[in-house]
């Protein structure tokens, strides 16, 4: 029975993951910084069947991914997802305003807190489960990106802390997927669209549930010719 490990799995599309792979038969780690308050989260527990684990794991403390790490030890993870980040004035959504492109107004000690969350983390995060991946049956990381993290794409100013995050957070993939592609694991960034979570906010065209039934459809594809790739759920993939 395969296993997934993801990180931010008390609400979103982190949430919604484990509730989809747990009903597809997976083995399922969910971590998230507060599990006692992870009501949702919690609640799938009673029908999982003894299926999902939930772990205290912040993806900023090292001694807590450290924890999990250790008490995994040796345990086979065959799809590991860094889904946990954070945005520019969280829960206003990522098209909810506030794009103001003035560079003077920026909030630099937010933007280094964003690049730790969103890019430090995943990196500290994949070493100390690359191990785990390395002896799983499908070798798959999964670097949660955005198309906002897409040099190409990007013509305007704004939510320069959150973008500057998600590309630098692309060049990990890159970077990983050469070193991780000697040992068979496939890496890959992964936009999930602009998605009705806290994170996109309430006017995003895209449900979690549609847009993480695309994301297990790329999923299931890849292979390891695939590394260092860039993706939008809908199957399409992404300019750098």
């Amino acid at each position: 029975m395969p296993t997934l490990l993801v990180t931010g799995a008390n609400r979103g599309i982190g949430l919604e993951l484990v509730r989809q792979y747990l009903d597809g038969g997976w083995n399922v780690v969910a971590t998230c910084r507060k599990p006692e308050g992870a009501d949702a989260l919690n609640s799938l527990k009673d029908s999982a069947g003894g299926r999902l684990s939930i772990e205290r794991m912040d993806v900023d403390n090292g001694a807590e991914v450290n924890a999990v790490a250790e008490s995994l030890s040796g345990a086979p993870i065959d799809l590991l997802i860094n889904n946990a980040g954070i945005i520019d004035n969280y829960g206003q959504g990522v098209a909810e305003g506030g794009d103001d492109p003035d560079l003077k107004n920026t909030d630099t000690d937010e933007w280094l807190g964003i690049l730790k969350t969103n890019v430090v983390a995943p990196g500290r995060i994949t070493g100390a489960f690359a191990d785990n991946v390395a002896a799983s049956e499908k070798k798959l990381v999964v670097m949660m990106t955005s198309g906002l993290g897409s040099i190409a794409n990007t013509e305007q100013g704004g939510r320069y802390a959150y973008r500057t995050s998600k590309a630098a957070l692309n060049m990990l993939t890159r970077n990983a997927g050469a070193w991780l592609g000697e040992r068979e694991i496939i890496v890959i960034s992964m936009a999930p669209g602009w998605t009705r979570t806290d994170l996109g906010g309430p006017s995003a065209p895209t449900s979690v549930e549609d847009a993480v039934a695309g994301m297990r459809a790329i999923f299931d594809k890849l292979t390891l010719a695939d590394t260092g790739t860039y993706w939008n759920f809908d199957g399409q993939q992404l300019p750098w």
